[in-house]
């Protein structure tokens, strides 16, 4: 598991509250349970904590936690 997708996990479990269960490499954002309040949590967290800054409009209900992940170190590779 990369070093994002333990921090995204990480993030919606511990600080949005979301349940361990579903929320998996795989589980889509919808699947896991991630409503506006943990994406509110998860992109203050990532910006504030890591310095990874993404938007609402940066995410799909559709996309897995996986691709979240690798989105976030695509647009953070494309910044440094």
């Amino acid at each position: 598991m990369s070093d994002t997708l333990r921090i995204v996990i990480d993030t919606l479990t511990q600080k949005a509250g979301l349940p361990a269960v579903p929320v998996t490499p795989t589980a889509t954002l919808a699947q896991a349970g991630v409503d506006s309040m943990a994406i509110a949590v998860l992109a203050m967290v990532l910006e504030d904590d890591h310095g990874i800054v993404i938007t609402e409009t940066d995410l799909s209900a559709n996309s897995t936690l996986a691709e979240l992940a690798a989105f976030i170190d695509q647009h953070q590779a494309a910044t440094t």
